[in-house]
């Protein structure tokens, strides 16, 4: 700044520079205030939602708690008994780190104290592995010294069989500065727990692939040596549930990206704490097509079958959706998003006609419904230019038999009849039903994602999820990846092991490289 003496001397000029830069500098400072209120009234907000949501999940923990230790649990019976507490001992866990990770620093709570850990049992074979600093040369110019060692076990398994990973760390001290080096483990999904990766994997494959409740598994394991309390397991399951998130939500975003998809939902159902009863929940599967160069499928559990459920899922979503009839899409494609029909849903009316009334009018049907489905086989080894050119050949053709022979007919059929309603289901859906002749990226049907979906139905006794929304969600998401794992051509076990390995330490702005249409084993 200018003192009084310097102003006097200055001339008229200087002062007008003088002045303009002062005003400049105003200028600046007011500008550098606005962004700071702006960013602190962002800052205001983003704390006020964390506040929000930390609430609701405290909330929602003190009703779990409630539930676990209530007496109303008694009502169950045993089966169920077993699976509502094995998801109360997920969902709390999991709750437990999605609160962890909404606190500020300065806000998080000293770790607790853990009690003492059983040591892991002396006849289980043992591995060990070294970790050790790459030089053993102090900053300092002097040689390191080896002083000791801190020794941490990871029980890992591997079907029917349970071993134990020494990690085994070296201390090297430098006698001149007093330098302690030592080699981190490296981080786990887990962290300070027992469970490798592989012992993570096998349990998520065992409950949302094979069906295997915990409390099953905790028999299991009792046989294989070592018997791990359902409680542990499920607080295994919820934590990898919360980590596991941030790599299904990317590949949500990635199979958003597709211009067509498949979509199609399942009953499940859910268990009410306290009075033993299920109500219906619904699980929604959302794919890529056949076509599509990214093989993926996505879940989404709710607690009913309202179409605001795949509204919201599929939010900004404009593409074609190949569906059924189901009325719960319709407000999609009022919205923007293309109607494509399932054949194969409409040649079912007339099969049940043929199979169970041997109709010979269900067998004209199906005849040229076969020969629709026959064109497809050799569609389906083209590139999108031939299946067009095939369609519009050959197909085109057939269908538009298909449609006199449903004109004719219907007017012969009586109404409120099996045949009538069989017909009226094709002929009302037409324009859905031939999409596919105008779209070489659309498929006939929604079998592909039917398949996708037939898994979980084998599992419904795994589906009683106490009431616990947050339980269906982690099993769809888990079960996300199994399923695109699989039609990725993985074996789920070696897919889930390898990334609960990295995830720990993969950037987020990597996190596409595992999902299951771009992951390949981590090399050595």
């Amino acid at each position: 700044m200018h003192s009084t003496d310097q102003l006097a001397k200055m001339d008229a000029h200087a002062l007008r520079e003088f002045a303009a830069s002062l005003i400049d500098r105003v200028a600046r400072l007011d500008e550098d205030n606005a962004r700071l209120g702006g960013e602190n009234a962002r800052l205001d907000t983003e704390n006020r939602t964390k506040q929000l949501k930390i609430e609701q999940l405290t909330h929602e923990m003190a009703i779990l708690k409630r539930w676990k230790f209530a007496a109303k649990s008694e009502q169950l019976t045993g089966e169920q008994k077993a699976l509502f507490e094995e998801m109360l001992d997920a969902d709390l866990e999991a709750i437990g780190l999605e609160i962890e990770a909404l606190r500020s620093p300065e806000a998080k709570t000293a770790p607790k104290t853990q009690p003492k850990r059983t040591p892991l049992p002396t006849h289980l074979p043992r591995r060990e592995i070294h970790h050790e600093p790459e030089s053993t040369r102090c900053s300092c110019g002097c040689e390191l010294r080896r002083i000791g060692e801190d020794i941490a076990e990871k029980l890992d398994y591997t079907p029917g069989v349970f071993t134990v990973e020494r990690h085994i760390r070296g201390k090297w001290a430098c006698a001149a500065c007093q330098t302690l080096v030592q080699s981190p483990v490296p981080a786990q999904v887990i962290d300070k727990g027992i469970p490798t990766a592989g012992l993570l994997a096998q349990v998520l494959v065992s409950k949302y692939a094979d069906h295997a409740p915990l409390y099953r598994q905790e028999q299991m394991f009792g046989r294989a040596g070592l018997a791990i309390a359902r409680s542990t397991l499920g607080a295994w399951v919820g934590a990898c549930g919360v980590r596991l998130q941030p790599l299904v939500d990317a590949l949500r975003a990635v199979m958003l990206a597709s211009d067509v998809l498949h979509a199609d939902e399942t009953p499940v159902q859910m268990l009410r704490p306290g009075n033993g009863k299920t109500h219906r929940a619904y699980l929604w599967s959302y794919g890529t097509t056949p076509y599509d160069p990214v093989k993926a499928v996505v879940y989404d559990f709710a607690d009913s079958r309202a179409g605001r459920h795949a509204r919201d899922y599929l939010a900004d979503w404009r593409g074609t959706l190949v569906c059924d009839d189901y009325a719960g899409y319709k407000a999609l494609f009022e919205g923007g998003v293309t109607e494509a029909g399932c054949m194969a849903h409409a040649r079912r009316k007339f099969h049940e006609l043929w199979a169970n009334h041997q109709s010979a009018l269900a067998g004209e049907a199906l005849k040229l419904f076969g020969a629709l489905y026959d064109i497809e086989r050799l569609a389906a080894e083209l590139d999108a230019e031939g299946r067009r050119r095939l369609r519009e050949q050959r197909s085109k053709t057939i269908a538009d038999t298909l449609y006199e022979w449903l004109v004719l007919h219907r007017h012969k059929a009586t109404d409120g009849t099996a045949m009538a309603r069989a017909i009226d289901y094709s002929l009302k859906r037409w324009a859905a039903l031939t999409h596919f002749l105008a779209d070489p990226a659309v498929p006939m049907d929604n079998n592909w994602i039917e398949n996708r979906i037939r898994p979980i139905a084998i599992g419904r006794s795994n589906w009683l999820f106490a009431g616990s929304l947050r339980a269906g969600q982690r099993a769809a998401a888990v079960m996300s990846l199994i399923q695109s794992a699989r039609i990725n051509g993985h074996d789920p076990y070696t897919y889930l092991r390898d990334v609960l390995e990295r995830l720990p330490t993969q950037p987020n702005s990597r996190i596409e490289e595992l999902l299951p249409h771009r992951w390949a084993p981590a090399t050595v």
